[in-house]
């Protein structure tokens, strides 16, 4: 038996703590204060069958009779997290030097639509904060493979970068391969950890000043999955292949109903005199899309049609 979806429900489903906790960790041992640690190896070393006498278990598992070694994590959910983690990154930097204005926000957008990604900022009334489009899979991608850093960042500056996100990148593709030899993964997911972790050199402000990426409390948790427990789970079941166990057909699906069902105008089913919950809504459309399907008819509603 397997498991597999994202952060917050696989800890749920293992009566596990949190992902901000000081013990984050499903697989091993490790604390928040380690995490960025690369010298320290951290394997699977929990078991189900004693799960609770480890730090941070605080339920029964819902499946206890499911390993360990088969709570897999969502490849796609790696990928949305630490390119969300990569662009979040970006961004702050922007600000830090002081050029995120109208201008800069005017370019990123621009490149985005050259890149083929709906993108756009807004200003929040409440606390006059930037907020941005929320980007599906596939746009994320665009994003980490073909955004020109260059547009943004200085060109020393912007090579670093687009080198850590297209190693990143590598990573991804060769997760979602089957051939991938896990001694060569972690490997290079570690030495990818290594140049995120680039410390600065040199005193500020001078000449022999070499600025460095990113500082320890901003590796995640999903980072660490990926440098230490990514190879175990592709040596463990590399008959199937992590794609198998991806969660996207799961999350289209969640993003379909949310677009139809949850939209600003629709959520709760509207103001009009027949407004219902959308969550009954989704499983009266769930139930007639069955029912259709089942009898193999040919006259499906308009309204069905739409929405298969």
């Amino acid at each position: 038996m397997y498991f597999s979806s994202d952060w917050k429900f696989l800890t749920i489903c293992l009566g596990f703590n949190s992902a901000n906790s000081l013990f984050f960790c499903p697989w091993c041992t490790i604390t928040k204060k380690e995490i960025s640690d690369i010298k320290k190896e951290w394997l699977i070393s929990k078991q189900i069958d004693n799960i609770n006498q480890y730090n941070g278990h605080h339920s029964t598992p819902l499946f206890n009779m499911i390993s360990l070694e088969n709570w897999i994590p969502d490849e796609l959910h790696i990928m949305l997290r630490i390119t969300d983690r990569l662009w979040s990154l970006l961004l702050h930097e922007i600000e830090e030097t002081g050029y995120f204005n109208d201008v800069a926000r005017e370019i990123i957008v621009k490149e985005m639509n050259r890149i083929k990604v709906n993108f756009h900022f807004w200003q929040e009334k409440e606390c006059q904060s930037w907020s941005f489009t929320s980007l599906m899979g596939q746009d994320k991608l665009k994003v980490l493979q073909f955004f020109d850093l260059n547009k943004v960042l200085p060109p020393t500056r912007a090579n670093v970068i687009r080198n850590l996100w297209n190693g990143f990148f590598d990573l991804y593709t060769a997760i979602r391969d089957p051939n991938t030899d896990p001694k060569m993964f972690k490997r290079d997911a570690k030495m990818w950890l290594k140049i995120f972790l680039t410390p600065s050199t040199g005193i500020p402000n001078s000449d022999n000043f070499v600025q460095g990426l990113y500082r320890p409390n901003d590796v995640t948790p999903y980072m660490h999955v990926l440098v230490f427990h990514i190879h175990e789970f592709i040596e463990k079941h590399k008959k199937w292949g992590l794609k198998s166990f991806s969660c996207a057909p799961v999350e289209n699906k969640n993003h379909q109903q949310v677009t139809q069902f949850f939209r600003k105008t629709l959520r709760d089913g509207g103001n009009g005199i027949n407004r219902k919950s959308a969550i009954l809504q989704i499983l009266e459309f769930e139930n007639r899309k069955l029912y259709y399907i089942c009898n193999d008819s040919h006259n499906i509603p308009n309204t069905i049609k739409l929405q298969i």
